[in-house]
């Protein structure tokens, strides 16, 4: 397929764009307290040098936060922000900041936190999000006008080309429809509710005319409901030529937050590819400037049909280029095999979600202190890999991209090790686009890959001869030494779910983290009977907190029966029995136990390695404490081939 119109250059206002690729505004928590840093400057330069024609740095506050992204409230963050700027332009890219102010009052939160503890200020906060803009006085709403006019003049003193306005948070918060309970000239109709909108809008075209204003418009589902911080799509249609005649110069089209970020960052499986793309199009029917659209377009082809098609104007792409930086790049030149494809895992939410800075599962360069940039290595050596799983491959590709001569033994038929477990439950098929991408990889990179390889370590280390050897051979699952769990009918999770081990009507499945989980929602769609034993009081360990509540949906869809705090005592005659915390025991009918408890290291082959004197690394699961995530085992075997010199 002719991507031509993905790559014909754009207007926005008075701004040229190379082309319609946007890097859309999210946050990376590489500030610190608001101060751009090196690290944050590294990812966005390595952004604009992948071809994307703009990039919005995102939620730049207008206001002190504690929030984990850039500030532009005070003269002494220019500096910085211009620094940022300027790296971004050197690479050719245009670069956005998108303004905002909290859904919250920022000041009272912050003294909650030092007076009374994280527990008040959390309830406050919460209390905030669905209340905050009814309370704010006139005097309040002059003061953000303000405060939004300072910024604006700051940023474009930093050498921003645009100004983008983040249409949730507060703004959105006032045109919300659910949210908005003011009985005023700022509530009450959409005229009402849009007028403070409009009042930024103007406040900022009149400060800075010289800069072109994008607006985030953030808008509601009603069916079903998703989304609280906007207006609806009807009355998003109706805001547009309001929004044009104040100075707009494009929108950013999305779906409303304020609800749950499964919603508005989706994770694989849950939303369809385009999936805020209706919203979108809906606005796009009634705009007289460009329309920018997001959601899940990850495939160059789709994005060439929404541009065709006349949906919008220009294509977000986000986790895409975080996973592949030259995404546009190698689309333009065709070469689609070297896309390091975005698998959708939300590892990037994640990250954040737990305080940390953004990491990337399938891209172990993205964030890192200093920019980690893969050379060919100081000398070319010989380097055997054992095991083909997410950690061996990565590192066979890693090593044979720095020049060196690698071999990766892999004991069973098939590269993969446990990535087609990964990708086992319906809604995890994209995992699949990971296995290929390294499997092509390790073939482009002339990696001799031995599959089926059941001979000795010591026979392998003297036919081979290597330099350096990367042990990734992986972990195979745990069953505990319970009462009867050594009976035919008792398989492990990882059996059922490649098929290895039949599965009878009535399932029970031991262990309630990922893979038990995982295990449940692939059985129970086929209509089997599955009930679920966990000891925590919480399942879906270590899954993202992005993906839980539609794994718990899915879970009541298909009835699967979830017993918490419940420990397992023994099982016999077709009976699971299982002790309550106050030692109650019951029974649980079934015709197969699914044990899915957690996994025991491969052996790492040190001793007979070090005996020969070989270099080694060991990375992914058979490594001291293991990594027990995918994104783990991918950074793992990338170190470990990075070290190699």
């Amino acid at each position: 397929m002719t991507r031509r119109l993905l790559f014909e250059p754009a207007r926005l206002g008075p701004l040229a764009l190379r082309n319609r690729i946007v890097f859309p505004p999210m946050t990376t928590g590489y500030e610190s307290q608001g101060v751009i840093t090196p690290r944050s400057r590294a990812f966005y330069r390595r952004i604009a040098r992948g071809g994307a024609a703009m990039i919005v740095i995102g939620d730049v506050s207008i206001q002190p936060s504690f929030a984990p992204t850039p500030y532009a409230y005070d003269d002494s963050f220019v500096p910085g922000l211009r620094q940022l700027v300027d790296d971004v332009h050197a690479e050719g890219a245009l670069v956005a900041a998108q303004l905002f102010h909290q859904e919250y009052d920022t000041g009272e939160v912050a003294r909650l936190m030092r007076t009374e503890g994280r527990e008040a200020a959390m309830k406050r906060l919460h209390a905030d999000f669905n209340d905050y803009c009814n309370r704010l006085t006139h005097e309040d709403i002059a003061a953000v006008r303000e405060r939004f006019r300072r910024a604006a003049i700051r940023v474009r003193d930093a050498g921003f080309d645009l100004i983008q306005l983040h249409g949730d948070r507060l703004l959105g918060m006032f045109c919300s429809p659910r949210l908005n309970r003011r009985t005023d000239e700022y509530g009450g109709s959409l005229e009402n509710r849009a007028r403070f909108v409009l009042e930024i809008v103007r406040t900022i075209r009149e400060a800075v005319p010289e800069l072109p204003i994008e607006y985030k418009l953030a808008v509601i589902r009603t069916d079903p409901p998703m989304g609280k911080a906007g207006p609806t799509l009807p009355e998003a249609q109706r805001m547009v030529p309001w929004l044009e005649a104040a100075g707009v110069a494009g929108f950013h089209v999305a779906l409303a937050n304020h609800d749950g970020l499964g919603d508005t960052i989706p994770a694989m499986g849950t939303q369809p590819y385009g999936c805020f793309l209706d919203l979108a199009e809906g606005v796009k029917q009634v705009a007289r400037v460009p329309v920018t659209a997001v959601g899940r377009i990850l495939d160059p082809d789709f994005a060439e049909d929404v541009l065709a098609s006349g949906r919008a104007d220009l294509i977000g792409v986000g986790r895409g280029l975080i996973a592949e930086p030259d995404w546009p790049r190698l689309v333009e030149r065709g070469d689609l095999e070297e896309i390091h494809a975005c698998i959708m895992c939300n590892h990037c939410a994640s990250s954040l979600m737990s305080r940390k800075p953004l990491e990337c599962a399938v891209n172990a360069t993205v964030g890192t202190e200093d920019p980690v940039v893969i050379e060919r290595a100081a000398h070319r050596r010989r380097v055997v890999v054992l095991g083909g799983g997410p950690a061996g491959m990565e590192a066979a590709r890693v090593a044979a991209l720095r020049g060196h001569d690698v071999t990766l033994v892999e004991r069973a038929p098939t590269l993969g090790g446990q990535l087609p477990l990964c990708a086992a439950p319906p809604y995890k098929k994209e995992i699949d686009r990971l296995a290929r991408y390294l499997a092509q990889q390790i073939s482009r990179r002339g990696v001799c890959v031995k599959l089926g390889s059941d001979a000795p370590i010591g026979v392998l280390l003297d036919e081979l001869r290597p330099d350096a050897v990367v042990v990734a051979t992986g972990s195979h699952p745990a069953i505990p030494a319970l009462p009867g769990f050594d009976a035919a009918n008792v398989v492990t999770a990882w059996d059922a779910l490649t098929g290895e081990a039949p599965v009878g009507k009535r399932a029970i499945v031991v262990g309630g983290g990922a893979v038990g989980v995982e295990t449940a929602l692939t059985l129970a769609p086929r209509g089997i009977a599955v009930t679920i034993v966990e000891m925590l009081e919480q399942i879906a360990g270590g899954e993202s907190p992005t993906i839980v509540p539609f794994i718990e949906s899915q879970l009541r869809r298909f009835d699967v029966r979830v017993l918490t705090r419940r420990r397992v005592v023994a099982w016999e005659s077709g009976r699971l029995r299982i002790a309550d915390p106050d030692g109650n025991e019951s029974a649980l009918v079934a015709d197969t136990v699914l044990v899915a408890t957690g996994t025991r290291r491969n052996e790492a082959h040190a001793d007979e390695i070090e005996r020969r004197g070989i270099e080694y690394r060991v990375a992914g699961d058979c490594s001291q404490g293991g990594t027990g995530t995918l994104a783990g085992a991918i950074h793992d075997g990338f170190r470990a081939a990075m070290s190699i010199d």
